[in-house]
């Protein structure tokens, strides 16, 4: 039995730009362990802007319990193990998440389940997705009838850099597709009398949510901009920067919850379960990380999100390289799970560097 770490830095597609920030590439670890023949993989990928945690701060951790993280893996209740070594280490939530993707594909295996089932009894194989499309782009109408082409029903659109701009696009794709839902992200881009008026606009659109709109968000801001718009909104990163963040849930409609940032697979129950007491949807999304994360982020939409809602799952193309290819197939916006496998890596030196 081994485990061994590799780091990756995969380039994107073209530069990911937010309204704050500029992204060339994707870092993170795949973590790889072998036991009783079998070689299984997690990924533990903190993401900038999103995460607490650094990727270096990651790789010291790593390395500094390399022989006790080995030790919990070969217990019986490897899961459990992980669990109190978390709380005794104060471990971050993105290695919880890349050693529980591994602690759970063990205990799986001894129980002879597949991991799915093993994870949630009664989770459906086919999870909706959203596709992805850059108002950005040369052509707007032309990608989303590719997207729409190829099987997805919801199409989410960043917004927040050039307000009149976007909303323009986003008119012409309304006007074009009257049945397709769109939703946006605005990455915390406007404060509250800029949100007003931005927001009553989108609200003629008829979206089905605009995800952060407010720069500096708290309870009072987001109930006024609520009241005064009636828009849907959802909350994703203000789940990090703001220990009340639990008290915006009264004034949204849906929690976006990206596993890679929430942590351990406890807590994105525990998460799922506070977004239920709220009356909020839970959107499942990757955190543009490699098809290895985004494997076990799909399972955990599964049986974590929201039912006849679309999750952020289809974010392979943003890579230009990845560790795996993706052969996920959209039909009437559904992904099936049922039939994907992670194949064996090839830790091709191009992308990865041995940690140990």
């Amino acid at each position: 039995m081994k485990l061994a770490c590799y780091s990756y830095k995969l380039p994107f597609s073209t530069p990911l730009q937010t309204s704050s920030q500029r992204f060339q590439h994707r870092e993170g670890f795949i973590l790889s362990y072998t036991t009783e023949g079998r070689q299984i993989y997690g990924e533990a990928a903190p993401l900038p802007g999103f995460s607490t945690e650094s990727h270096k701060s990651v790789q010291n951790l790593l390395t500094s319990y390399q022989e006790t993280i080995s030790k919990k893996l070969i217990g019986s209740h490897p899961v459990k193990e992980l669990q109190q070594f978390y709380q005794d280490n104060e471990v971050p939530p993105s290695l919880q998440f890349g050693l529980d993707t591994l602690a759970y594909q063990i205990e799986a295996h001894k129980n002879e389940q597949p991991l799915l089932p093993y994870l949630f009894a009664d989770a459906s194989p086919k999870v909706g997705v959203n596709g992805l499309v850059s108002l950005q782009a040369d052509d707007v109408l032309k990608d989303v009838a590719r997207k729409i082409t190829s099987g997805f029903r919801t199409i989410k659109f960043k917004i927040g850099l050039h307000f009149e701009n976007e909303l323009a696009l986003l008119h012409k794709v309304r006007h074009k597709h009257p049945e397709l839902t769109i939703r946006v992200d605005a990455n915390q881009a406007w404060d509250l009398d800029v949100a007003v008026h931005h927001c009553k606009q989108l609200n003629k659109l008829g979206i089905e949510y605009c995800e952060e709109p407010l720069k500096n968000i708290t309870p009072a801001n987001i109930e006024q901009l609520y009241q005064e718009t009636s828009l849907p909104f959802a909350l994703d990163e203000s789940m990090t920067q703001h220990s009340y963040w639990p008290n915006l849930l009264s004034f949204t409609e849906y929690l976006i919850m990206k596993p890679m940032i929430v942590g351990s697979f406890q807590r994105n129950i525990k998460t799922k379960r506070l977004a239920n007491t709220h009356n909020n949807k839970v959107v499942v999304t990757t955190s543009l990380e490699s098809g290895v994360g985004r494997y076990f982020t799909s399972l955990l939409a599964a049986g974590l999100g929201s039912p006849n809602t679309a999750h952020g799952l289809s974010t392979g193309f943003i890579l230009a390289k990845d560790i795996i290819t993706e052969k996920n197939v959209i039909s009437e916006g559904y992904m099936d799970l049922s039939s994907q496998r992670l194949p064996m890596i090839n830790f091709d030196q191009q992308f990865f560097t041995k940690v140990f």
